[in-house]
C-alpha cells in the first residue's frame, strides 16, 4: 500500500496575518477563514488591531439591512458561516412573531404607503429575504463566534496608522509608537482607511451630493410611534426635495435621517456639541421637514443628543489589488469600496467580501491568483451597489415630474408584488 502523500501547505499556513479594524468585514473574514480552513493544516496566526476600546462594542445605535436578494447576498453569506440562525435570533425580525414583523416601505409625506416589500413565504430550505438588525448585534454575533475557535489575538484601543514593506513582509506602525511585522495585512479600517491613505493617497472619497442629519429617538418601552416601531424605509416628496429615512432599532428606539441635496458638502458635526448648536440643528431638521406629518416631529423631538450628527453622503469606487505584488495588503469592505447609507448594502458587501476572500486564500497557491479571483467577484457587485446608492439618492430627493414618475412606478411595483402574493 502506497503511503498517502502530504497535501501541500496552504498559502497562509503558519503565516502571520494582521487584520486592521474589528468591524463586520474583519470579523466576517476571520470567521470565514475558520469555517473553510482544512483540518490538519496549521492555522495562521491572526492579530486584529482595533482602534476602539472593547467596551465600545454594543454602542452603535443604529440598525442595518441584511438582504438575500441577488444584488446583496448577506443572508447567504451568514448561512455559509453557520451564523444565520444566530443573527436572526438577534435581529428585529427574529424577535417578533411572523405576523408582527415589519417590512421595507416607501411613503409619501402623509405616511401613505407607496410601496411595501414584505417577507415572502419561503420553504424551510430557503434563506429568508432579509432582516433588520442592530449593527452592534450583528457585530457581537460575529465576534462571539470568532472567539470560539482558533481565537485571534485582538489588540483593542490600538490603531494602525501606517504600513510599509520591509524585507518582503509588512511593517505596521501603531498609534502607541510600537511596530509589528507580519506576512499579510487585511485592511478593514473603513471608508477613511489610514492604510489606503498610506498606500493609495490619491484614492479618496467622492461627495455623492446629499447632506444627512441623523439621530436616534428614545421612547419608553414599547412606545415607538408607528410606522417606525417595526417598518423601515423612505419618505418621498418633502419640500424642496428633502428626503427622510426611518427605521426601528429596538422596542424603545428608532433612527431617523433627514437629507437634502446640496452642491457642496457641509462641515461634519459630531456629538457632543454645545446646547445652542444642538438646538439649532434640531430646529433646522424641523424646518427642513415641515412637509412631513407626524410622527416625524415626535421622532425628532425625542432625539438623544448624544446621537445627533451631520455628515455628507460619500462613496468610492473599488480598485484591483495590483499593488499587492509590491506590498501584501488586501482591502475589503468600506476600505476598498465605500458606499453611502443610501446603498443599504454596505454590511452585505462586507459579509460577502469576508467570505469570498477567505475562500480564495484557502484555495489558491499564490497570492496573485487568490486576489485575481477575489477581485473578479468583489468589484462588480460593489460597483452595482454604489450605482444603486446613487439611484436611491436621486429618487429620495426627487421633485416635480420626476417625483410623480417615481410615485407611479412604486405604486405599480406594489400592485404587481401584491398580485404575485
Amino acid at each position: 500500500m502506497e503511503p498517502q502523500s502530504t497535501p501541500p501547505p496552504l498559502l497562509l499556513s503558519g503565516k502571520k496575518v494582521a487584520v486592521v479594524g474589528a468591524g463586520i468585514s474583519c470579523l466576517a473574514f476571520v470567521k470565514s477563514l475558520q469555517k473553510q480552513w482544512p483540518q490538519g493544516q496549521p492555522f495562521p496566526e491572526i492579530i486584529i488591531y482595533e482602534r476602539d476600546a472593547q467596551d465600545a462594542v454594543g454602542r452603535e445605535g443604529y440598525s442595518i439591512s441584511i438582504r438575500g436578494d441577488a444584488l446583496s447576498g448577506g443572508m447567504q453569506a451568514l448561512e455559509k458561516m453557520g451564523l444565520l440562525d444566530h443573527a436572526l435570533n438577534a435581529s428585529l425580525t427574529g424577535s417578533q412573531r411572523p405576523e408582527e414583523r415589519g417590512s421595507f416601505g416607501v411613503w409619501d409625506p402623509d405616511w401613505n404607503r407607496l410601496l411595501e416589500v414584505g417577507r415572502p413565504k419561503c420553504d424551510t430550505n430557503q434563506v429568508e429575504l432579509g432582516m433588520r438588525i442592530a449593527r452592534d448585534s450583528l457585530r457581537r454575533v460575529l465576534l462571539d463566534s470568532v472567539l470560539e475557535s482558533n481565537s485571534p489575538d485582538i489588540r483593542w484601543s490600538t490603531q494602525c496608522v501606517k504600513v510599509e514593506k520591509v524585507d518582503g513582509k509588512v511593517q505596521l506602525h501603531l498609534n502607541d509608537g510600537k511596530t509589528d511585522v507580519c506576512d499579510l495585512v487585511i485592511a478593514c479600517d473603513g471608508a477613511n482607511s489610514k492604510i489606503r491613505e498610506c498606500l493609495r493617497p490619491d484614492d479618496k472619497l467622492s461627495y455623492a451630493g446629499a447632506v444627512m442629519i441623523i439621530g436616534t429617538a428614545r421612547f419608553p418601552e414599547g412606545q415607538v410611534p408607528a410606522p417606525a416601531n417595526k417598518d423601515w424605509g423612505l419618505v418621498l416628496g418633502g419640500k424642496n426635495g428633502v428626503g427622510l429615512f426611518v427605521s426601528p432599532i429596538d422596542s424603545s428606539s428608532a433612527v431617523w435621517s433627514l437629507s437634502y441635496m446640496a452642491p457642496e458638502p457641509r462641515e461634519r458635526i459630531n456629538p457632543p456639541m454645545p446646547k445652542e448648536q444642538l438646538d439649532n440643528l434640531i430646529q433646522e431638521v424641523l424646518d427642513r421637514g415641515t412637509s412631513f406629518t407626524e410622527p416625524f416631529q415626535t421622532l425628532v423631538r425625542a432625539t438623544d443628543p448624544s446621537t445627533l450628527r451631520l455628515f455628507n453622503a460619500m462613496d468610492k469606487q473599488p480598485f484591483q489589488h495590483s499593488h499587492c505584488t509590491d506590498v501584501p495588503v488586501i482591502f475589503i469592505g468600506d476600505s476598498n469600496h465605500a458606499m453611502s447609507p443610501f446603498a443599504g448594502n454596505g454590511a452585505n458587501m462586507a459579509l460577502l467580501d469576508g467570505w469570498d476572500l477567505a475562500e480564495q486564500l484557502c484555495r489558491a497557491q499564490s497570492l496573485e491568483s487568490a486576489l485575481e479571483a477575489y477581485d473578479k467577484s468583489s468589484i462588480g457587485r460593489s460597483q452595482n451597489a454604489i450605482a444603486g446608492s446613487r439611484w436611491a439618492i436621486s429618487m429620495g430627493h426627487a421633485t416635480g415630474f420626476r417625483l410623480f414618475g417615481y410615485g407611479i412606478a412604486l405604486k405599480l411595483a406594489s400592485l404587481i408584488m401584491a398580485l404575485r402574493g
